[in-house]
C-alpha cells in the first residue's frame, strides 16, 4: 500500500479531442437498469506506484455479469513527482478521492485503494468478502433508462433516473463515465521501471454530480442530457458508457448500469 504524501490540485478538466465514427458503429443505443442492484467498484491506482500492478491485474477481472459491480479504475496523479507520468491520470480523479476519504471520516489517500459502493473496501483480495459486500447492497433505489446516439464527434446522452421512494432525493445525484479497455503502457522511469503495465476499466473521463432540472426532482426524476466528446485516441471498440445514482452525503449508491459505446463491434 502507497499513502500519498504529495498531491497536486488541479482543475477538473477532462482532454477531449473530436472523434469521427465510421458506420459500423451503430447509431442508437438504448439500455435500461434491471431488478438487482449493480453496485460500483472504483480503484485508485497509479502507474508510478509499485503495489498497485497486483490490484490492476484483480480488477481487470471484474465485470457487472459475474461479479454485480460496474469497475472504474481512477489512476490519480499524486505519484506522477517521483519519476513516472501516468498518461491516464487526472487531478480530477485524485480530488474525486480525496472527497471520498472525507466522506468517511478519513484524511489519508493510498494507492491502491478499492471503494465499494462508496465505501472503503480494504480486504478487496479476499474474494469472499468482496462478493458478500456486493450481496449485502439494499434493493435498488433508483431506475435508470439511458439512451445515447453517436455524433460525428461522440455521443449524444439523454438519462432518466426515477428515484424510489426509499431514496434520499435531496442527495442523490447523476454521474456519467467513459471507460476503456485493453490499455498497456511500457514503464521506462520510476518504481515500474522496465515492465509493461496492462489495464482495464480506465476511466477516462467522468462528468458530474448532474442534478438535473428541479421541476422533475418533484416526481422523483434526475433528467440528464448532454453531448460526451470522446478523445481521438480512444478506442472506441473498447469504450464503454457508465451510468450511476450517488448519494452525495454518504457515498451509496442507488443504482449503476455500463454500455459498450459500439454494441456491435
Amino acid at each position: 500500500m502507497r499513502i500519498a504524501t504529495r498531491a497536486t490540485v488541479l482543475g477538473a478538466a477532462f482532454v477531449t479531442a473530436g472523434s469521427v465514427f465510421a458506420a459500423d458503429c451503430s447509431s442508437t443505443q438504448r439500455t435500461t437498469s434491471g431488478p438487482s442492484t449493480i453496485g460500483i467498484a472504483e480503484l485508485y491506482t497509479s502507474e508510478g506506484c509499485d503495489s498497485c500492478p497486483p490490484a490492476d491485474k484483480w480488477f481487470s477481472t471484474l465485470n457487472v455479469k459475474k461479479d454485480g459491480v460496474v469497475p472504474l479504475a481512477f489512476h490519480v496523479d499524486y505519484w506522477d513527482y517521483i519519476g513516472w507520468k501516468d498518461r491516464f491520470a487526472n487531478a480530477a480523479f485524485s480530488d474525486r478521492q480525496r472527497e471520498s476519504v472525507r466522506r468517511q471520516g478519513g484524511r489519508t489517500s493510498y494507492t491502491p485503494q478499492v471503494m465499494l459502493n462508496g465505501q472503503d473496501m480494504r480486504p478487496w483480495s479476499d474474494q469472499s468478502r468482496f462478493s458478500a459486500r456486493v450481496k449485502s447492497a439494499p434493493a435498488p433505489r433508483a431506475n435508470i433508462a439511458l439512451d445515447y446516439t453517436v455524433s460525428g464527434t461522440g455521443l449524444d446522452v439523454a438519462l432518466t433516473a426515477t428515484l424510489a421512494p426509499t431514496a434520499d432525493r435531496a442527495d442523490a445525484a447523476v454521474f456519467l463515465a467513459i471507460t476503456e479497455s485493453n490499455l498497456s503502457n511500457r514503464v521506462t522511469a520510476g518504481e515500474n521501471r522496465g515492465v509493461t503495465l496492462k489495464h482495464d476499466h480506465v476511466v477516462r473521463a467522468i462528468y458530474g454530480p448532474l442534478s438535473g432540472e428541479a421541476k422533475d426532482r418533484v416526481d422523483g426524476k434526475l433528467v440528464i442530457k448532454r453531448p460526451i466528446v470522446l478523445g481521438q485516441d480512444w478506442k472506441r471498440g473498447d469504450l464503454s458508457l457508465v451510468s450511476f445514482v450517488q448519494n452525495l452525503r454518504t457515498g451509496d449508491i442507488y443504482q449503476a448500469l455500463s454500455a459498450p459505446v459500439c454494441a456491435n463491434l
